[in-house]
């Protein structure tokens, strides 16, 4: 169990993610309302933004 941790504390895609928050979380002083505002607007501005790659594929596709 605790290599199963280890190698994945190790990973990328877990330790940068952690490593984000706590910045954010940082620069926001430790304010939780705050930050889970900045989390939900940058979560939907990046859900707009597929959105409108896809959308952008598909009319694309079909022309």
């Amino acid at each position: 169990m605790k290599n199963l941790i280890e190698s994945q504390l190790y990973n990328p895609s877990v330790v940068l993610p952690m490593v984000a928050l706590m910045e954010l979380m940082v620069s926001l002083d430790f304010n939780l309302g705050q930050v889970g505002a900045v989390v939900a607007t940058r979560g939907a501005r990046a859900a707009l933004h597929r959105s409108r790659d896809l959308l952008c594929s598909l009319h694309g596709a079909h022309a």
